[in-house]
């Protein structure tokens, strides 16, 4: 079978024009799933950062918890301690030292973090149980 110059370039035409499509389609195929591709990994890299700094805050905010409760479970049982010692002595003439201060006066009461004192001049004091070093009566 013999072909025409004229349906052979036709041919090779067709051809020619087929390649330019099948190469256009695939260039716009790759560009698209490329930028599809590209869009996933920002999307799923965005979520893992904000996952991890999620996790990051709540893991420290639960070991600052647990330490603080830690902490106030050891001081407890002498706050307890000095608690008891101090209801002992209500009503009496006492001398509180903390850090910064000694203070003396009647002890008016004991309720569960501080206590209250008055002085002779009818000062009040209201002094955190967790600062006081000493208890001396008078």
């Amino acid at each position: 079978m013999a072909i025409s110059n004229e349906a052979r370039a036709a041919l090779l035409n067709l051809l020619g024009s087929l390649q330019e499509n099948l190469t256009s389609t695939t260039t716009n195929v790759l560009t698209t799933t490329t930028a599809t591709t590209n869009e996933i990994l920002t999307n799923t890299t965005t979520a893992t950062t904000n996952l991890l700094t999620n996790t990051t805050t709540a893991t420290t905010n639960l070991l600052n918890n647990t330490l603080i409760n830690l902490l106030r479970l050891r001081l407890l049982p002498n706050l307890n301690a000095l608690r008891n010692d101090l209801t002992n002595r209500i009503n009496q003439t006492v001398q509180l030292s903390t850090e910064y201060d000694t203070l003396s006066g009647v002890l008016l009461a004991v309720l569960s973090d501080y206590v209250v004192l008055a002085e002779s001049d009818g000062t009040m004091h209201f002094v955190p149980l967790s600062k006081i070093e000493t208890v001396a009566s008078l």
